[in-house]
C-alpha cells in the first residue's frame, strides 16, 4: 500500500507518518509513505503510483480540495482522505470522492478508525497478486479471487473463483501473509476471504456457495474479524 501525505505543516506531515507506521505494525501491513510539503509540489510530476492520498485542505498556493480535483481529472480510482482545522472545509469532499475527513488536532484513535476504512476501501480499488508454485510452474494469480485455502496432507489448495491449484507450504505461513487482504482461519484445514463469505451458520460457513467448515476453537476469534470487515475497520 502506498500513501502520500500533502500537508504544508511539518509537524503535521511527521505525525500522520508516525500513525500510519504504527497502524501498520499493528495490522500486519506493508505501507510505504511519501511526504508533500504543498500541493503544487505533490502535482508537479504526479504518477498513478498511490493507493491512498492525505490532502490537507488549507495550504498555500493550491489548496487540498483544489489539488484532489485535479488528481481526480486523471486518476478515478486513488483512494482520497481529507485533514483539516474545520469540519465546514471538507462538506463538498463528495466533489472527489473523498471517504472521510479527519479534524485537527489528530489523535491516534480517530486517525486509526477513520484509516482502517481507508484502506478497506483503497484495497477494493486495487487488485493485488501473489506467486505460488505449482506442480505446472509458478503462477500469478489474483488475491481477490481466492475465495479459500484448504490443507490436505501437506499441500495447500488455493480454491478460485474459477480454478483450483496445489502447492506444498504451510497454512500457518499463508494466514501471516494473506491477514492483510482479509483472510480469517475459520478452521484448522481452512482459510477464508471475508469477500465471498454469504452466510455463517453454527458450524460452517457458506463462501460463494460452498460450504466450509469452522473449527470450534475458531469461531470467536472469526466471528470478531468478520464483524470488524464488515464495518469497515479492517
Amino acid at each position: 500500500m502506498r500513501v502520500a501525505i500533502v500537508d504544508d505543516d511539518p509537524l503535521v506531515r511527521a505525525t500522520l507518518e508516525e500513525y500510519i507506521s504504527r497502524l501498520a505494525d499493528e495490522s500486519g501491513m506493508k505501507v510505504n509513505t511519501s511526504a508533500y510539503s504543498s500541493g503544487d509540489q505533490f502535482l508537479e510530476g504526479y504518477k498513478l503510483i498511490y493507493d491512498i492520498i492525505i490532502f490537507d485542505i488549507d495550504m498555500p498556493g493550491i489548496n487540498g480540495m483544489d489539488a484532489a480535483k485535479k488528481i481526480r481529472e486523471v486518476d478515478h480510482n486513488v483512494t482520497i482522505i481529507f485533514v483539516t482545522n474545520m469540519a465546514q472545509y471538507a462538506i463538498n469532499g463528495y466533489e472527489v470522492g473523498a471517504i472521510d475527513y479527519i479534524i485537527k488536532p489528530i489523535s491516534y484513535y480517530d486517525f486509526s478508525t477513520k484509516f482502517r476504512r481507508t484502506i478497506a476501501k483503497a484495497a477494493q480499488q486495487k487488485d493485488y497478486f501473489m506467486m505460488i508454485d505449482t506442480e505446472e510452474g509458478t503462477r500469478r494469480i489474483k488475491i481477490s479471487e481466492c475465495v479459500y485455502i484448504e490443507v490436505i496432507s501437506h499441500y495447500l489448495y488455493f480454491h478460485n473463483v474459477d480454478s483450483v491449484y496445489r502447492i506444498r507450504g504451510s497454512m500457518k505461513n499463508k494466514e501471516e501473509e494473506l491477514k492483510p487482504y482479509n483472510f480469517v482461519r475459520v478452521h484448522k484445514s481452512f482459510l477464508v476471504n471475508m469477500k465471498f463469505v454469504e452466510t455463517i451458520q453454527n458450524k460452517e460457513i457458506i463462501a460463494d456457495g460452498v460450504r466450509v467448515p469452522i473449527g470450534r476453537g475458531f469461531k470467536d476469534a472469526m466471528m470478531q474479524e468478520y464483524i470488524r470487515y464488515i464495518r469497515g475497520e479492517l
